[in-house]
């Protein structure tokens, strides 16, 4: 007998056998195709929150890249250390002794780099803060504008210092390279002289100085050629003539840190700041 197909039943169980297969294969298509475009998009995820990582703070970044717009400003940042190139040390915390006469207290400062200047905190003998200062506000205690021998106190601590040579920029002061390579007017023309020799660098305050601006109008930097840091800077508090003799540079931490100062006037020691401890850290 012969055997018979139903060729249309068939035909219809082939027809369904593709079509399974096919939709098979597109879904198997489908979820390879989904797996690689997810593990793809993973990886330039990770790459790209990598990259953002790996960039510095922008402000600080803003900031720091003013600090180079002075030739001199840049050149003394570069030797002082990492405070003023990368972000993380923007706040310094000194600790040591204030000599005014016969009077020694303990003090604490603590100075803080901003986008307009710096911010300064003056802490005696270990009390509650009072004594401050900044680009903005200038010399203040308790909140009120600081006069008299206060405000000098106030402006020799924060102003007569190699960290304000660079962030004076930032409140609009001018710089001007008065001389190069000068030397003591005792030395006169000796041919055997082997003292220091120094770069007298002016930063005058803006010319439009508000009534909270530091008394003395300009500051005078004297710059060692040899050692590109600063031995001495010179000023004026009510007419007369103040030098601040900077010394005893140590570094701590690839941070340049001058360790005493002393304030003359007509020759005679009128403040000393001896400085045992000094600390750097990121500004919060």
């Amino acid at each position: 007998m012969p055997v018979r197909f139903d060729l249309s039943a068939l035909s219809r169980r082939c027809s369904a056998k593709f079509a399974f297969a096919l939709l098979a294969a597109v879904v198997v298509i489908t979820m390879v195709t989904f797996t690689v475009r997810a593990r793809r998009n993973k990886r330039v995820s990770a790459v790209r929150q990598d990259a953002v990582a790996s960039q510095p703070n922008p402000i600080r970044g803003r900031l720091h890249n003013r600090l180079a717009l002075q030739p001199e400003a840049n050149k003394l940042r570069r030797r002082l250390g990492q405070r003023f190139l990368a972000p993380g040390r923007e706040v310094s915390v000194q600790t040591g002794v204030v000599t005014l006469g016969a009077d020694r207290q303990t003090v604490r400062i603590v100075r803080s780099q901003d986008d307009d200047d710096e911010r300064l905190t003056i802490v005696f003998g270990g009390g509650p803060p009072s004594l401050t200062w900044s680009g903005v506000d200038g010399a203040k205690s308790s909140d009120d504008s600081a006069t008299g021998s206060l405000r000098e106190l106030i402006e020799r601590l924060a102003l007569d210092s190699p960290d304000q040579f660079v962030l004076a920029q930032l409140r609009g002061a001018s710089y001007q390279t008065i001389a190069r390579d000068v030397r003591p007017a005792e030395a006169g023309g000796s041919d055997n002289y082997t003292g220091p020799r120094w770069d007298l660098v002016r930063v005058a305050e803006p010319s439009s100085p508000t009534q909270n601006g530091p008394q003395s109008s300009w500051r005078l930097y004297y710059i060692n050629s040899s050692t590109g840091l600063i031995d001495k800077v010179i000023s004026q508090e009510q007419g007369k003539t103040i030098t601040a003799e900077i010394s005893g540079w140590i570094n701590q931490n690839g941070e340049m840190i001058p360790t005493r100062t002393i304030w003359k006037s007509n020759d005679q020691i009128v403040m000393e700041l001896t400085l045992t401890n000094v600390t750097h850290n990121p500004k919060q």
